[in-house]
């Protein structure tokens, strides 16, 4: 991780080659991107197997909270640092101190409400749980603009290294900690581990420091963005984490931990596969913005090509869920099945509405955005308390039914409204893809059902061999389809030679 003392402020030299630097940061981001689902299949597999469903509830029944505390740490300052155009160095200096003001008062309030979230739950060790974890709130406030300079300056290596460091040293002092017998304290040190690495690593890769706070400085429109950013993303937010809130509180940490791997698991895909996504699609969105005919044919195409890969895992973790849970979580994790294939349906689903949310923000479409987040959280709070008629299992099941048949179309319908693609070119687009799926989940049920493969290893081996090959071979069976495989693989070639 190379230290530099270029002005982070000047950002004119990053127009020259723009193209061959996208292409390279995106060689970089993939690579990181890899290397950090290694590291979390390493993490999930291990602790599982060290840990019990309680331990990881008591620290999710958390998380809910402390998330949210997290979201507003940041203020949306990093945000108007990287769009500004001009910048200068007391500006960011003066934003500095406003992350670290709120990172500190954000880490005090959080020990003040912690007996509070643990009266709430009738779980007292979440007390101490709550004040380890709030110091993480104080050292992402010291280091959120050094990560924002070195966003704006595309440092996308120096970005990389930092989180490969932060990732792989926080899983190691979690699991050293879980092996130590330290039981769901092993999470919080790997929560707390990987926050400290971060931050003393983003001051050692840029040579930076603030001044002290002025006054005069013209922060003012800089704050107003941030604070438009922060209140969307605290109702999104609401939204993420309404459903584990639920859940903890109705069935209690051994179910909150069964929900959490569940979820954790399934929504790996878009979680590795959307921030590559979205930053190759971005400046392209931007550039196309103005032209409606343009950005409709973009918007059909990126969907198509998003939903024709996310599907395919949702296929075989619906089918194979069981073997899924047997191979990473371990035996005792046999509850967590039926949650894993409810939450399956957000791996196909999760990307599109992603991808849409940030198409209308580049359509400048951002206040309507917010009303829907608005909407969604209606809809899902409503769905929630419906499903607790039936226990925690009718949660889980008003999220998941909820989300696939109510709110997604709903979004989709709802954006169609402020961008140049109506509902029904969305579900022309994706109509193919159900298509092939539902054609090739019955084969791969099919081909379970004939081979009794007894091993889960063994099987996710075989049927993930036959699901991709039948899944393949229909897909290019259909024009529009293979005109979309061919198009990944040219998008995907030259990242693939930069890798």
């Amino acid at each position: 991780m190379r230290k530099t003392g270029a002005d982070p402020f000047q950002t004119e030299h990053l127009a020259n080659g723009l193209k061959s630097r996208a292409v390279k940061s995106m060689g970089i981001t993939v690579s990181a991107q890899v290397f950090k689902l290694v590291l979390q299949i390493i993490s999930i597999t291990t602790l599982a197997r060290l840990l019990n469903p309680t331990d990881f509830g008591l620290v999710a029944m958390v998380t809910v909270f402390t998330g949210l505390i997290q979201s507003l740490v940041d203020g949306g300052l990093s945000m108007a640092t990287i769009q500004r155009k001009d910048i200068t160095h007391q500006q960011v200096s003066n934003l500095f101190w406003i992350n670290a003001a709120l990172g500190l008062l954000l880490a005090l309030f959080s020990v003040l409400i912690a007996p509070a979230i643990a009266a709430l739950y009738g779980e007292p060790q979440l007390t101490g749980i709550v004040i380890a974890l709030s110091v993480t709130f104080l050292m992402s406030g010291i280091s959120v603009q050094h990560d924002a300079l070195l966003r704006r300056q595309m440092r996308f290596k120096a970005i990389a290294v930092i989180d490969i460091l932060s990732v792989s040293g926080g899983i190691g002092a979690g699991i050293a900690a879980a092996v130590y017998g330290l039981g769901y304290w092993a999470l919080v040190v790997l929560s707390v581990a990987t926050a400290a690495i971060q931050m003393c690593s983003r001051w050692l890769a840029l040579s930076w420091r603030p001044s002290f706070i002025s006054r005069g400085t013209g922060i003012r429109p800089l704050v107003a963005f941030g604070l438009n950013l922060t209140g969307a993303d605290f109702v999104g937010y609401f939204v993420s984490n309404a459903t584990p809130f639920f859940v903890g509180y109705i069935g209690g940490a051994q179910v909150a931990g069964i929900f959490n791997r569940a979820q954790t698991l399934t929504s790996m895909p878009s979680r590795q596969l959307m921030p590559p996504v979205i930053k190759v699609l971005q400046p392209t969105l931007s550039r196309v913005a103005d032209d409606p005919i343009k950005l409709r044919r973009v918007i059909t195409g990126s969907v198509r090509k998003i939903a024709l890969v996310t599907m395919f895992f949702t296929i075989n973790m619906v089918v194979m869920a069981d073997w899924i849970v047997a191979v990473v979580l371990g035996s005792g994790w046999g509850e967590t099945v039926q949650v894993f294939q409810f939450l399956s349906v957000f791996t196909f689903v999760t990307p599109i509405t992603t991808f849409t949310a940030v198409t209308l923000i580049a359509a400048g479409a951002a206040r309507a955005l917010l009303y829907w987040r608005f909407i969604t959280l209606g809809i899902l709070l409503t769905s929630l308390l419906v499903g607790m008629l039936w226990g925690v299992s009718g949660v889980i099941a008003a999220f998941a039914l909820s989300g696939l048949f109510v709110r997604v179309p709903l979004f989709l319908y709802y954006s169609s409204r402020h961008l140049p693609v109506t509902f029904k070119e969305y579900v022309a687009g994706l109509l193919p893809i159900l298509i092939v799926a539902t054609v090739t989940a019955t084969s791969l049920v099919v081909v379970r059902t004939i081979l009794e493969i007894g091993n889960p290893l063994l099987g996710l081996a075989i049927c993930g061999f036959v699901s991709a090959c039948i899944y393949l071979a229909l897909s290019l069976s259909m024009r529009v389809l293979r005109a979309e495989i061919f198009e990944i693989k040219s998008l995907l070639d030259p990242i693939w030679r930069r890798v």
